[in-house]
């Protein structure tokens, strides 16, 4: 699936107890020509998810939306985990898959807890050979987070970046300008705390990360991702009605 608009991205570490996931249902649903990339976390990792009738039955019902990208958490302690017990997860993850009743495969992985310092651009290096070793072709993709911005390097290892995960607060006060242009094409950001009862400054805000050119982003006034926010729904609203409409900047190549 190629989507060049800006993708609304999804921390989903929500267990899927009975409507739990329903506000996302609601938004995919109501959005179609929005792309979901939603990231799958049962327990900071696989887990026995795929054993789970709750995860199986949610994650299916997930796959029967054409818009939606499905990636599996994995965390890495900023290169400091055991590649060998990352790797284990990945397998598991690779491992979920279409059957007659039920259809849980992913399209790539989530790696949490990114590293940032050059000297682990070898670990990172080896996981993005490792995922396209043991994930089911067309399913590769890798997504990781820093949740900072890094050097060009990492992205060469990555589909998509996760270069800032803070608050709205730290975002105005000038996180916003710390992503390079050139990289934003394959960055992703996550901005929590965002003021309550602010559509309009939501709005806006959403609309001038648009036009920033970066490939997706989620907003949420809650501090954490254990729930769907009460501006969830206008936010995704946002995205769709805005990406109509708003030009997006052409961006620079990066100098070599």
């Amino acid at each position: 699936m190629v989507n060049l608009a800006m993708a609304v991205a999804v921390p989903l570490y929500i267990w899927p107890t009975i409507n739990a996931w329903q506000p996302l249902y609601n938004a995919i649903s109501t959005s179609p020509n929005t792309t979901f990339n939603i990231i799958i976390n049962p327990d900071s990792g696989p887990s026995d998810g795929a054993s789970q009738p709750e995860i199986i039955s949610a994650v299916t019902s997930l796959r029967s939306y054409s818009n939606v990208q499905l990636f599996g958490y994995v965390h890495i302690e900023y290169g400091k985990r055991k590649a060998a017990t990352v790797q284990k997860d990945i397998k598991t993850y690779s491992t979920w898959k279409k059957t007659t009743k039920s259809d849980i495969h992913l399209d790539g992985i989530f790696v949490d807890e990114a590293p940032y310092e050059l000297k682990q651009l070898g670990y990172m290096k080896d996981l993005h050979t490792y995922i396209h070793k043991t994930m089911p072709k067309s399913h590769q993709k890798v997504w990781t987070n820093p949740g900072i911005p890094i050097d060009a390097k990492f992205y060469d290892y990555a589909d998509f970046v996760n270069a800032y995960e803070n608050s709205y607060a730290d975002w105005a006060a000038g996180g916003n300008k710390k992503i390079p242009e050139c990289l934003r094409q394959k960055s992703t950001v996550i901005i929590h705390d965002f003021p309550k009862n602010a559509n309009g400054k939501l709005n806006a805000d959403t609309k001038n990360i648009i036009a920033a050119g970066y490939n997706g982003t989620y907003i949420t006034t809650s501090s954490g991702y254990e729930d769907f926010s009460a501006s969830w729904g206008q936010y995704v609203k946002d995205v769709a009605n805005l990406t109509k409409t708003t030009k997006v900047k052409t961006l620079p190549a990066c100098k070599k």
